[in-house]
């Protein structure tokens, strides 16, 4: 069974920051390309030729036209931009959820992802690592198990060589030296 995430603005404050910004960018663009072709129409030939009146109700003409299809592509982007933001934004979320639950030492979490997350390697290799670290957790207690066994025996030899392959799987660089 494929889970589907229904709620499009899991983190709303990062969503909108980013559709925010993408606004103003269209925003801005869209008034530097207004104002380019405004210049670039009323310095074409024959224009000079037009009454002042008439040049008056090409711009008007010009600015209504131009605002109503920024307006529109501008809707279309943000709009197109919420269901992109989701597949991104939202596996950002759940990894963050499952990361919460493997902060607390839940090591049971399995990562999804739809078709359609472009997370899909992220979440993967994150599911491979759960997994390893998982059964590293496993393997050393199965040793710590071995360990207090032979200690009870009176074994210390093996203990010691149990526990040099304890926590073997964990690789850290110490810095401190």
């Amino acid at each position: 069974m494929i889970k589907k995430r229904r709620q499009y603005l899991v983190k709303p404050k990062l969503q909108l920051k980013y559709l925010t910004i993408l606004g103003f960018i269209i925003l801005i663009s869209a008034v530097l390309i207004y104002y380019v072709f405004l210049d670039t129409l009323l310095s074409s030939p024959g224009m000079d030729q037009l009454s002042a009146g008439a040049v008056k109700h090409f711009v008007n003409s010009y600015t209504s036209g131009f605002f109503w299809a920024v307006l529109i592509f501008m809707a279309i982007i943000l709009i197109e931009s919420i269901f992109y933001f989701h597949r991104l934004v939202g596996p950002i979320f759940f990894f963050e959820k499952v990361m919460r639950q493997v902060g607390e030492g839940n090591f049971v979490q399995k990562v999804h992802f739809r078709k359609k997350d472009e997370t899909k390697e992220l979440a993967t290799l994150m599911d491979q690592a759960l997994s390893n670290v998982k059964n590293a957790v496993l393997d050393d207690r199965k040793k710590i198990e071995e360990i207090k066994i032979a200690v009870t025996d009176g074994n210390i030899e093996k203990a010691r060589q149990l526990l040099c392959e304890l926590t073997q799987w964990f690789k850290i660089e110490d810095n401190q030296k």
